[in-house]
C-alpha cells in the first residue's frame, strides 16, 4: 500500500503542476498530462490501479458528453449519418493505403486504417468541456460524428476479430450475431431515453446527495459494463448512451454537477497513464513515416470534418471548427495498436508508430481546438466581403 500511496502522491503533484502550467502558458492541459506521463514512465512502472481509474475517466468524460447530446429527430438523423460517413471516407482509406505503401501486410494495414480514422472521444470531450463549447451548434455535429465513429469502431473491432482472429468457419455467424446484439442494445437504450425518462428519473432521484451519487455511479457503470459485456460495444459507447438517457430526464444538471469532481480526477489519471505506457526507445525508427502520417492525418481529418460540417448545414467557419475538433487521437488508437501487437507478425513498428502519431496529435489537436474560433473568424472575414459585396445599381 505504501508504494501505491507514494505513486498517487507523486502523480497528483505532477498533475497539479501541469494544470498550473497550462493556465500560465495558455496551453490545453491534455497534452501536458500526457507529457507528464511520458516523463513519469521513465521512473515508474505503469500501475494497474492507475490504469483502472484512468478507464473510469474515459467513462465519465463520455457520460458528460451524453448528457449534453440530444437525440436527433428522425428527419435530422440522415445528416448525422452523412457527416459520419464523410469522416470515414476521408480518413479510413488513408491508413489502409499508407500501410500498404510501407510494405506492410493487409492485416497490419487494416489496423493502421483504424488507428488513423478514430478520433479520441476522451480528448475531444475534455477539450469541449474545457473550452466551454458544449452548447454550441457545431458541437452537436462533432458529437454526432464521435458517436458514429464509436459505432463504426465497434463494427471494426468485431470485423478484425472475425476476419483475423476468429476461425473462418465461425466468422460470418459470429459477426452477424455480434452486430445484431449491438444494434438491439443501442435501440433499447434509445427507447429507454425517449419513452421512459420520467419513471427512470423517479427511480434514480434521491433526496440525499450521498444516495444520489452512489445510485448514479451504479447506473453509469452498469450501462458501460453491459455495453461491453452483453452488447460487444466499447465502454465509451455505453457511457455515452447512459448520459443520453439521464440527459433526457430532469436529472441532467444535478448529475453533471455531482460527477464533475470525479470526472476531473479520473480523466487526469487516464491521460497520465496513457503517457506512461508510451515506449520512447523505438520512436527513432518510425520518425519519418510518423511525420508524414501526422501531416496527412491532420489534413484528412480537417478536410473530412469541414465537408461533414457543410453537409450538416453549418456555414464554412463553423465547418472548419468541426474539422479541427476531429484531429485529436488517443485511447481508441492505443487499443487498436495493443490488439494488433497481440496478433501481428511483429515485423512492422505499428506500436511505436501509433505512439508517436497519437502523442503528436494529442498535442496538435487540442491546440487546434483552442484556436478554432480564431481560425473560423479569419475564414469568416475572407468570405464575408465576397458574399456581402453590393450588386451593381445598389
Amino acid at each position: 500500500m505504501e508504494g501505491h500511496l507514494f505513486q498517487f502522491a507523486l502523480l497528483f503533484g505532477v498533475l497539479g503542476l501541469a494544470a498550473a502550467v497550462s493556465l500560465s502558458v495558455r496551453l490545453p492541459v491534455v497534452p501536458l498530462y500526457i507529457a507528464a506521463g511520458v516523463v513519469l514512465g521513465v521512473f515508474l512502472e505503469p500501475d494497474e490501479v492507475v490504469g483502472f481509474l484512468g478507464k473510469l475517466g474515459v467513462v465519465f468524460l463520455l457520460f458528460s458528453m451524453g448528457l449534453e447530446f440530444s437525440i436527433p429527430a428522425p428527419r435530422d438523423a440522415g445528416k448525422f449519418v452523412a457527416a459520419g460517413s464523410i469522416d470515414w471516407a476521408f480518413n479510413f482509406p488513408v491508413g489502409l493505403i499508407a500501410g500498404l505503401a510501407l510494405g506492410w501486410s493487409w492485416q497490419d494495414s487494416v489496423f493502421l486504417a483504424g488507428i488513423l480514422y478514430m478520433s479520441s472521444s476522451a480528448v475531444v470531450a475534455k477539450c469541449i468541456v474545457d473550452f466551454g463549447r458544449a452548447a454550441r451548434p457545431e458541437t452537436e455535429t462533432v458529437l454526432g460524428i464521435m458517436v458514429f465513429e464509436d459505432l463504426v469502431i465497434a463494427f471494426y473491432l468485431v470485423l478484425i476479430n472475425t476476419l483475423i482472429v476468429t476461425p473462418s468457419d465461425e466468422g460470418p455467424a459470429a459477426y452477424l450475431f455480434a452486430l445484431v446484439r449491438a444494434a438491439a442494445f443501442i435501440a433499447l437504450l434509445i427507447a429507454l431515453a425517449r419513452r421512459f425518462g420520467k419513471p427512470l428519473a423517479r427511480l434514480l432521484a434521491h433526496r440525499s446527495e450521498e444516495g444520489f451519487t452512489l445510485v448514479l455511479f451504479s447506473f453509469v457503470l452498469l450501462v458501460a459494463s453491459a455495453a461491453e459485456g452483453a452488447a460487444g460495444l466499447s465502454e465509451a459507447v455505453g457511457a455515452f448512451l447512459a448520459g443520453l438517457v439521464i440527459g433526457s430526464t430532469g436529472l441532467k444538471e444535478r448529475a453533471s454537477s455531482t460527477l464533475l469532481p470525479f470526472q476531473t480526477l479520473f480523466a487526469a489519471l487516464f491521460f497520465v497513464s496513457f503517457g506512461m505506457s508510451l515506449d520512447l526507445r523505438s520512436m527513432p525508427d518510425v520518425a519519418l513515416p510518423g511525420l508524414v502520417l501526422v501531416i496527412v492525418g491532420v489534413g484528412s481529418k480537417i478536410a473530412g470534418g469541414y465537408l461533414a460540417g457543410r453537409v450538416a448545414g453549418h456555414p464554412p467557419p463553423l465547418s472548419a471548427v468541426v474539422g479541427l475538433s476531429l484531429v485529436p487521437k488517443g485511447e481508441f488508437s492505443v487499443l487498436i495498436a495493443a490488439l494488433a501487437a497481440s496478433i501481428s507478425s511483429g515485423h512492422t513498428h505499428l506500436a511505436a508508430l501509433t505512439g508517436l502519431y497519437v502523442f503528436a496529435l494529442s498535442i496538435i489537436g487540442p491546440i487546434g481546438m483552442r484556436e478554432a474560433d480564431r481560425i473560423a473568424d479569419l475564414l469568416r472575414r475572407r468570405i464575408t466581403p465576397a458574399t456581402e459585396r453590393p450588386t451593381p445599381g445598389e
